[in-house]
């Protein structure tokens, strides 16, 4: 049995900033591709089109009419690029059989498989052993897919969703991800990185789970959609058996791990920056990381500095502590100020992202996450237009209350040039253009301007801050 899994294009995730945003391997189907080999299927290939940026025509040049079966991953954003890629599988071959994981069909699975006739079945949740369950059946020709807990399908023109299937417990017994099926050195961190000089190499790089999950309960995130809130923890030998293969295999100098919360288990953590020292030291690895402002204490900062970690990312999401209450942050604005505060006399570069258009927001609320993006003063800040992320909380609520302005699942992408959600105090008109407002007065303060100046380095660190200044200032005055 021949297996084909698709990366589709992620285009519509980042529309103007394609080219900044990094290039990330599609983690989730090399863990896939990974099982499936361990566990008897050894005709299986990964085809990544965002990293090969291939057109329709590529597309149909590289789906062999033999392949059995396609599956791809999706977000709510290429959800539209993956059923492409399934029309175009179905058009060379209308026996192949088509498969969709991930956020969208998690949260909608019954809407999705109705909506789209191009899509055979959907794996609900973690996808390891229910894609596995579901070609087993194939190739045995079962036809009984009711038994299969997290899949759903369609026949005779009804969709069936059925059982969920709980969640892996021990994520330790999966093997190392197949990165040998996928372009390594095609993939890069955000461009931004490259503005941070000293002795930090940035490729070869990988993206890296030290774990899967996350307990908090912000309204506007999908990770519980997947992750049901509940993290689940590799082993620091887990850990370093990857690491291991990755630095034998691709002489790995970057990681960035993307771990809901970096610093979630501060016990596990002291470990496992024993580890990246030790890399650190040895084989010149160093790594970023996420992590949230109520984690963050300055001996574990200087001990992650000294480990190897060149950069910090944070969601601050508001500067008003009504609006981060309302989306159960769990987070004061003081513990902002206190977190950048250490991030910066430790002297490790951050960002932070913050939402605009929450429901609630006003002009006041506004002006306050602006004030306070500029007081904490980051390396990068980010101004997102809140998107109503399928299967959230803020989608639910939003739909319920007709503060939807949009329902077209295929509009909403990450960095959204409309807004999706009414707001009672501001007009679209007026959200835009504080965003607007929001980029020029962030990147544009003589002392902002100053501190990069100081840190240059690089030819390359100035390439970027001409770049990064022309993209800024396009968001500044876009229409």
């Amino acid at each position: 049995m021949k297996i084909l899994l698709v990366n589709p294009s992620h285009q519509e995730v980042y529309k103007k900033v394609p080219t900044v945003a990094g290039l990330s391997q599609p983690m989730g189907l090399l863990c896939i591709a990974a099982y499936m080999r361990e566990n008897g299927f050894k005709e299986i290939e990964i085809l990544d089109i965002q990293a090969e940026q291939l057109n329709k025509d590529e597309i149909k040049n590289r789906i062999s009419k033999d392949i059995n079966i396609i599956g791809c991953g999706s977000l709510t954003p290429n959800l539209k690029n993956a059923v492409e890629v399934f029309r175009i599988a179905k058009s060379i071959n209308p026996k192949i059989i088509t498969v969709l994981g991930g956020d969208h069909i998690t949260a909608l699975p019954k809407e999705t498989i109705e909506t789209f006739k191009e899509i055979d079945f959907g794996v609900i949740g973690e996808g390891e052993i229910t894609f596995h369950e579901l070609c087993s059946y194939i190739e045995k020709n079962r036809k009984d897919y009711e038994n299969i807990n997290g899949l759903t399908f369609r026949r005779d023109n009804e969709v069936n969703v059925n059982q969920l299937r709980g969640l892996i417990e021990d994520i330790n017994i999966l093997p190392i991800p197949a990165y040998d099926l996928v372009p390594m050195k095609k993939y890069s961190p955000p461009a931004h990185h490259t503005s941070f000089g000293g002795n930090v190499k940035l490729k070869p790089f990988t993206i890296f789970f030290s774990l899967r999950g996350c307990p908090y309960r912000c309204t506007y995130c999908a990770s519980k959609v997947m992750w049901q809130r509940k993290v689940r923890y590799r082993s620091i030998e887990n850990v370093k058996k990857e690491i291991d293969y990755l630095i034998k295999n691709y002489n790995i100098k970057c990681l960035e791990f993307n771990d809901e919360n970096f610093i979630i288990n501060k016990d596990r953590l002291n470990k496992l920056l024993d580890l990246l020292q030790d890399y650190h030291d040895k084989n010149g690895l160093s790594w970023n990381c996420l992590t949230r402002v109520d984690s963050v204490e300055e001996d574990i900062l200087i001990r992650m500095k000294k480990a190897g970690c060149y950069f910090i990312r944070f969601g601050v999401e508001s500067g008003s502590q009504t609006i981060l209450n309302a989306m159960k942050k769990d987070i004061t604005v003081q513990q902002v100020k206190d977190a950048f505060k250490l991030v910066n006399k430790v002297g490790i570069p951050s960002s932070a992202s913050f939402i605009l258009g929450y429901p609630g927001e006003t002009k006041e609320t506004l002006q306050e996450t602006l004030d306070l993006a500029k007081e904490i003063d980051p390396i990068m800040a980010f101004f997102f237009i809140a998107i109503p992320i399928v299967g959230t909380e803020l989608y639910n609520e939003t739909k319920q209350k007709n503060l939807l302005l949009n329902s077209n699942w295929t509009d909403w992408v990450q960095m959204a040039e409309t807004p999706m959600i009414k707001t009672e105090n501001l007009s679209s008109e007026n959200l835009m253009e504080f965003r607007k407002k929001a980029y020029k007065e962030f990147y544009f303060r003589p002392k902002y301007i100053w501190k990069l100046a100081k840190g240059i380095r690089t030819k390359e660190q100035i390439k970027f801050y001409i770049k990064g200044a022309l993209g800024a200032l396009s968001l500044s005055k876009e229409k």
